[in-house]
Parts: C-alpha cells; sequence; structure tokens
C-alpha cells in the first residue's frame, strides 16, 4: 500500500471499473488493481483483470513487501513460480512466464533509483505464487515492518515501475548458488542480458528435462543457460551442464554477453 500510494501520486489515475470489491486504476498504459487476500494466492489474476477491463494484460507487476529473517534492508525482483512443492501458492511443480526484458531492467533502474540509499539490489531466483497467465514479477521492498513504511524505497519502486522499457537483450536462464543471486545480479548489472528464471542451489533436485523445458519456454524460449559454477558443487555443475544441453540449452558465459 506504501508503494500504491506513491504511483497514484505519480500519475493522473482514472477510476474504471471495480476488481474483487476495489477500484480498478488505470492511467496510459498501466491498469493498478488490488485484492483484500494475500497477492500470493491470487491465481491467474491477470486473466481475471482483463476480463473485468477488456484489455489485454502484457505483464503483471507484483508491488510487494519482502520479508526476512535477516532483516536487512533490501529491495527484490524475481520471477514467481514453483520447482517443487507450493508452499506458498501457485501449483507446485509450474513456472509461470517470466519477463526477462522488463523484470531485469527494473532490476537496473530501482539501483540507479537506490543509488545513495542503504538499501541493496538484488535478484532472488524463482520462487511462490501466485499462478498466472501471462508474463508477471514481483518487485519488494524488504525485510522487516520497520523498511515496508519507507518512503524513500517505496518512491524508488514506484519510480522503477513507471519507468520501465523493455530491452532487446538476449534472453537466459541462470543456476545456482544462494537464493538473493548475487552472481546473477551483477551480470544483469554489467551485461547486455534479460534474465529469466532462475533456479538457486535448493531446486537443482527438481531440474529434470520437464522442468529444465518449463524454465527455457517460460524465459522467452531461452536457449541459453548461465551457471554460477562457483557457488554450486560441482558434480551437480557437469551433470546439469550435460542435461540443460541435452534439451537444446547450452551453457553461456559472461565473456559471451556484451557489456552496458
Amino acid at each position: 500500500m506504501n508503494i500504491r500510494k506513491r504511483l497514484i501520486e505519480r500519475r493522473d489515475w482514472n477510476e474504471s471499473g471495480s476488481f474483487a470489491d476495489n477500484p480498478v486504476l488505470t492511467a496510459g498504459d498501466y491498469i493498478m488493481v488490488g485484492t483484500d487476500r494475500i497477492h500470493l494466492l491470487e491465481d491467474h489474476i491477470d486473466g481475471r483483470v482483463a476480463d473485468v477491463t477488456g484489455r489485454k494484460i502484457d505483464v503483471t507487476i507484483f508491488a510487494s513487501r519482502h520479508s526476512a529473517a535477516s532483516g536487512i534492508p533490501t529491495l527484490t525482483v524475481h520471477p514467481i513460480g514453483n520447482y517443487s512443492t507450493a508452499e506458498f501458492g501457485g501449483e507446485s511443480g509450474r513456472l509461470p512466464p517470466a519477463s526477462p526484458q522488463i523484470m531485469t531492467e527494473a532490476l537496473r533502474i530501482l539501483r540507479r533509483r537506490s543509488e545513495g540509499m542503504e538499501f541493496k539490489v538484488s535478484f532472488e531466483t524463482t520462487h511462490h505464487g501466485p499462478l498466472t497467465d501471462g508474463p508477471a514479477f514481483f518487485i519488494e521492498i524488504g525485510s522487516d515492518e520497520g523498511y515496508w513504511e519507507r518512503e524513500d524505497a517505496s518512491d524508488a519502486i514506484a519510480d522503477t515501475i513507471l519507468s520501465i522499457e523493455e530491452t532487446r537483450h538476449p534472453a537466459i536462464v541462470c543456476v545456482g548458488g544462494g537464493h538473493y543471486a548475487p552472481r546473477f545480479t551483477d551480470l544483469a548489472l554489467s551485461r547486455k542480458v534479460a534474465i529469466g528464471h532462475m533456479a538457486a542451489n535448493y531446486a537443482l533436485e527438481s531440474l529434470d528435462d520437464e522442468m529444465i523445458g518449463q524454465m527455457a519456454s517460460a524465459s522467452m524460449a531461452a536457449d541459453k543457460v548461465y551457471f554460477n559454477k562457483k557457488g554450486m558443487p560441482k558434480p551437480k555443475y557437469r551433470e546439469l551442464r550435460g542435461r540443460f544441453a541435452s534439451c537444446g540449452i547450452s551453457e553461456i558465459s559472461s565473456d559471451d554477453l556484451e557489456p552496458l
């Protein structure tokens, strides 16, 4: 709601109907809706909003809060989906379409908009629901209640959402390392690349041929994978490199990508 307030301040929004007993607000190409229940449970929200408004939804951005036991001030961006059991919305073993071009550009803009602030900016790897019909991602303020109400953080996110433009960089998927994906974050901030679904080490056992196919097809038909080789067990890296290759997805290194 903090981010919503900053978005409303930045555009002339028009009320045009209701969704889930809340107003539908429109401003140019943007449609903003809210729901009373937690967004992790709002499966197919993009299709349902399209039905109500009669407008095609190109990408859904969930403006959210982020919780972490560390309490570290963090602004995060991430795709959604479940590699295994759906413990927090969505469906088990289902990855909705990611939005590699827009999501990766959002990370870059967010880093610029938050310069000089105490917040760390990073990707998170793919996790939790809801299940959407089209491309979607989360952009969040974390990591505890003391930061969720910060106006500077919500300003940075609102500015980011309203200034995103789609890039035309190569779309890839990423595998390995920890949940907060520092290596993938660095790659996005330094190279001409569009990162889609990402799998942390805890998801590696779920990466069979079917799931690898989902990662690629749900990331703009990506045919390249970037491995955080230093952040994952070597035997698992070798196994997955071969498995991805057999699925038609070849390994790429940072040197293969143009600098920004």
